[in-house]
């Protein structure tokens, strides 16, 4: 007798059976989505060898500017589903239009825009949140927390992934958020993300308070649609990149940003000047400006303050909402961080030197530890002052040198400190 196992022959209803499952396979494999994560190894010093790719992340290539061939190298990162899209956002919350990616002075028709038309009633923003689907960002410490793993997901694989940038003011989850293509200008007592001004218009020599009146001050109504940057946003943003590139060295994989000029607000660069570089542009010289995710300047040129973080006397505190939907017990955000969460991590180290070491929460990846260098672990500055309340700002200025970057965090500032070196740009979380 044969061993052979002789071939299933369907009829129309054993086909259709077949056909059935195979639609309901697909249509739960769609509702699972993708999950791509990195652990990144707090041990190595070599900032090409700390980040590991996990799930959906194992195989890709990571992406990179190539200085040689002024082009930038998405690697297998080109279409992925957290892309951000350049558009026009009435101060409504609504977006007007799109714009083309690799000219904001056009519409994606390739109409003019009006990107740097200070009279337009709104601002140049990034959307976050494309075709249905919501970042989902999970952080998980090892059980030694200067390591640990994040992952990005398009759903929300269990509870521990939150999607926290997506919650407004109301608390309410929305398909979309807004980050600033540019540095925060003030325009008739607004704080605007436009092109073409100079750096005489940059938002400078503010208390960070002050700061937050001229973000809310694009409000339409009593509803806090405008914002400055936000720490749960700035988080999202710092994976995104360690994810696309594969490692800690920022200025490496994406340019040095402008930071090596004299100390004068004069050295700082206008708005607009990358218009025309796409979502991603760098230099390895550091006269130039960065762009990432569409957005200008996100290092280098000017600090810029956000809110959400604060170090009190040596215990840093975060917010990763404005309400109190992440366990947090104040509404909006304060100097002082009123009702924030402890994050349970102390700066120590050299003020002013490199990040050597993360502490890693699931409230995210917080620097914690100055003992490094330009080249190595986590390679940018570490600014701090345990014995009083700082307001963070991050990415540091055009005069702060190589420890400029990605990772480059102040927390030795009070909120009331104003200084040219020190501004602040608009964020947006419309409502539902």
């Amino acid at each position: 007798m044969s061993n052979i196992t002789k071939p299933i022959i369907l009829n129309e209803t054993g086909q259709a059976m077949v056909d059935a499952i195979k639609q309901v396979a697909s249509a739960i494999n769609a509702k699972s989505g993708v999950c791509y994560g990195v652990h990144i190894n707090g041990a190595k010093s070599n900032p090409d060898e700390m980040i590991t790719y996990l799930k959906d992340a194992v195989g890709m290539t990571p992406a990179h500017m190539d200085f040689a061939n002024d082009v930038f190298d998405y690697g297998s990162w080109e279409d992925a589903f957290f892309m951000p899209r350049p558009c026009m956002v009435k101060y409504d919350g609504t977006v007007d239009y799109y714009l083309d990616p690799n000219d904001y002075t056009k519409k994606k028709d390739g109409t003019a825009s009006d990107v740097a038309d200070t009279s337009y009633g709104g601002n140049a923003m990034m959307e976050w949140g494309q075709n249905g689907k919501k970042i989902w960002m999970a952080t998980v410490p090892d059980s030694d927390p200067k390591s640990g793993s994040i992952y990005i997901a398009d759903h929300q694989v269990d509870s521990t992934f939150h999607a926290w940038s997506f919650i407004n003011n109301q608390g309410k989850m929305v398909d979309h958020f807004y980050t600033p293509i540019y540095n925060g200008t003030l325009v008739g007592g607004k704080l605007r993300s436009i092109s073409g001004l100079t750096y005489s218009d940059l938002c400078q020599g503010k208390t960070a308070s002050a700061e937050r009146g001229y973000a809310e001050a694009n409000n339409p109504s009593t509803d806090i649609i405008w914002q400055t940057e936000v720490y749960s946003d700035i988080k999202l943003i710092e994976a995104l990149c360690m994810l696309i590139s594969k490692t800690t060295a920022s200025s490496v994989a994406f340019g040095e940003g402008r930071r090596s000029q004299a100390s004068s607000a004069s050295n700082m660069l206008g708005t607009g000047t990358m218009n025309a570089k796409g979502l991603f542009w760098g230099s390895n010289t550091t006269t130039y400006g960065v762009k990432v995710f569409g957005m200008e300047n996100y290092w280098g040129n000017q600090w810029r303050r956000y809110a959400g973080h604060v170090n009190a006397s040596g215990t840093q505190k975060v917010k990763m909402t404005y309400g109190t939907q992440d366990g947090s017990t104040a509404t909006g955000y304060s100097d002082a961080g009123t009702g924030y969460i402890s994050a349970g991590a102390t700066p120590s180290g050299t003020n002013g030197g490199y990040i050597s070491q993360m502490y890693f929460s699931d409230k995210g990846m917080l620097p914690n530890v100055a003992s490094g260098s330009s080249t190595t672990y986590f390679c940018d500055g570490l600014w701090f002052n345990n014995g009083q309340t700082d307001y963070a700002s991050r990415g540091g200025a055009c005069d702060d040198g190589a420890r400029v970057g990605l990772f480059c965090c102040d927390l030795d500032a009070a909120a009331s400190y104003a200084y040219w070196h020190f501004g602040a740009s608009v964020s947006c979380k419309p409502l539902a």
